[in-house]
């Protein structure tokens, strides 16, 4: 009961994102709106462009680039970026205790919200578009609404790779962490692509997904110190303990 009650102020907050995220379209400015528009033409135009980068990737791939391919998918799963997350928030518990800042702790934790918000937002479209996955050989044009959780747009690992590769890109100054972050997440994107597990216009589509809602959700949590903390929980007759997530309000 204690640690549901403790629990509430980390659940409202993710509520609140949640809400600010669903009214953002109405809050665009012409910049916005640009991008926006910008982002729609390109995925427009892989889709026309989808059978024949399939096509060309198929013609020239290997079993050497297929193995190398499926580690950076593997790498780009929602679990191992959960757990690099996590990996994150232990390290900045850790500088923390011995007198560091919290940038590490903070980082990882807005990091797996982000995440946490590209897989979901990809998992709407999936149910709503049905699309077939390039595997099933049913063409690139192949669509049927609300039949299928799992389809093919769109892309989950390339949304959530680029989604804490943005956040971790926003919150550390050095450039190398950008470059790292950005490069492994376009690795993700296209090893979908080689293994034939995504059109390209999945990926691209998963890929702005994830950068946006990175960037949105970094600038919620942009505060210094953030309002995202980890404090020690007891339980109620002191007999043991554990980790607590909240936010101030």
């Amino acid at each position: 009961v204690l640690a549901r009650q403790e629990m509430r102020p980390a659940f409202k907050a993710v509520i609140e994102d949640a809400k600010a995220l669903a009214v953002a379209p109405l809050t665009m400015d012409r910049y916005d709106a640009l991008k926006l528009g910008s982002a729609m033409a390109v995925i427009g135009g892989m889709f026309a462009a989808d059978p024949s980068i399939r096509n060309l990737v198929n013609r020239n791939s290997s079993a050497t680039g297929k193995k190398v391919a499926d580690g950076f998918s593997t790498f780009g799963s929602t679990e191992t970026l959960a757990g690099l997350n996590a990996g994150v928030i232990a390290i900045g518990l850790i500088r923390e205790s011995y007198g560091g800042d919290s940038k590490w702790t903070e980082a990882g934790l807005v990091s797996l919200e982000a995440e946490g918000f590209a897989v979901a937002a990809t998992a709407i479209l999936k149910v709503i578009t049905g699309r077939a996955r390039p595997e099933e050989h049913r063409g690139a044009t192949s669509f049927r609404p609300f039949t299928n959780v799992d389809s093919s747009f769109a892309s989950s690992s390339a949304a959530a790779s680029f989604a804490v590769a943005t956040v971790f890109a926003e919150r550390f100054d050095s450039p190398a962490v950008g470059w790292v972050g950005y490069a492994l997440a376009t690795a993700v994107a296209g090893s979908r692509v080689y293994t034939n597990k995504h059109f390209a216009s999945d990926v691209i589509a998963g890929s702005f997904i994830g950068w946006g809602l990175g960037h949105f959700i970094n600038q919620r949590h942009s505060g210094d110190p953030t309002d995202w903390q980890i404090n020690p929980m007891p339980t109620e007759r002191g007999t043991g303990g554990g980790l607590m997530l909240v936010r101030r309000f």
